[in-house]
């Protein structure tokens, strides 16, 4: 098995914390992903009520999102994008529950929260990180959509028409390159970053770092792992986000065995 060591900064005093100074990143089986999947599908099963808890608010995130977009039909799109993206860090209590139920600890949603007090600072430092680039992908979507309005329709009407329509071609071909470029980059960014973070206390950067030396260790695996990310997610948004009440929870759980597959089981 070919691994990849990263420096990782030194941890605190916490007895949950593994005390190394090393992350080895291990190659993965093609699939793996599906693997993480029925893992993740028992520990759910294992884990009804904070389940539940989970999906619902990830639910009523998704119904804010589409409520939102009411008022401004042409940011429908971005608004469920803006929330997939964000979907690594808002996993967190998950984490921690697979976690716990890992190590036979008690299990619950106030346990969920156990600890995000010790990891506040690094996991606020990454959701700031991940939610300015967010808002980046979101202003230069205004700017070019500015653009666009002021060059080609620049009365009230053409604004309107642009705003509802939604299916400008400029506008859509520039949504979904910039999508899919920023969701790769996400990606590879978050994909065991936020379950390092939860696990280890590791800083930001080498949870950024291990995640790409992830990706590109088992470009493959990793692949296929975002593109049932993506359509699980999909599956969810055009169910009215009912089916976010279980699928988010599966992910969850389901990427925390990627990130245990991938660092190993020594962590």
């Amino acid at each position: 098995m070919t691994t990849e060591s990263i420096a990782l900064p030194s941890t605190d005093s916490h007895q949950d914390v593994v005390q190394a100074d090393t992350l080895s990143i291990q190659r993965v089986a093609s699939n793996a992903p599906l693997q993480w999947l029925g893992q993740g599908w028992r520990t759910l099963k294992e884990t009804p009520f904070v389940s539940l808890f989970y999906g619902s608010l990830c639910a009523l995130a998704g119904f804010g999102a589409l409520s939102m977009s009411q008022a401004m039909p042409g940011m429908a799109l971005k608004f469920l994008i803006v929330l997939l993206l964000l979907g690594p860090f808002l996993a967190a209590g998950l984490y921690v529950t697979a976690r716990r139920q890992l190590g036979g600890e008690q299990i619950g949603i106030r346990a969920s929260f156990a600890l995000y007090g010790q990891r506040r600072s690094s996991l606020a430092l990454f959701g700031l990180v991940l939610m300015f680039v967010v808002a980046f992908w979101v202003l230069a979507s205004a700017v070019i959509f500015a653009i666009k309005v002021t060059t080609l329709a620049p009365i009230s009407s053409g604004y309107v028409t642009l705003l509802g329509g939604g299916m400008d071609p400029l506008m859509m071909l520039f949504t979904l390159v910039s999508t899919a470029l920023l969701g790769a980059a996400v990606f590879a960014a978050s994909v065991i970053a936020v379950p390092l973070i939860v696990d280890r206390d590791a800083g930001p950067v080498a949870g950024v770092q291990a995640s790409w030396r992830a990706v590109t260790l088992n470009p493959g695996p990793m692949l296929r792992w975002a593109g049932l990310i993506l359509g699980l997610m999909l599956v969810g948004a055009l169910t009215a986000f009912v089916g976010m009440v279980v699928i988010f929870p599966l992910l969850g759980y389901a990427s925390w065995y990627a990130y245990r597959d991938l660092v190993g089981e020594d962590v």
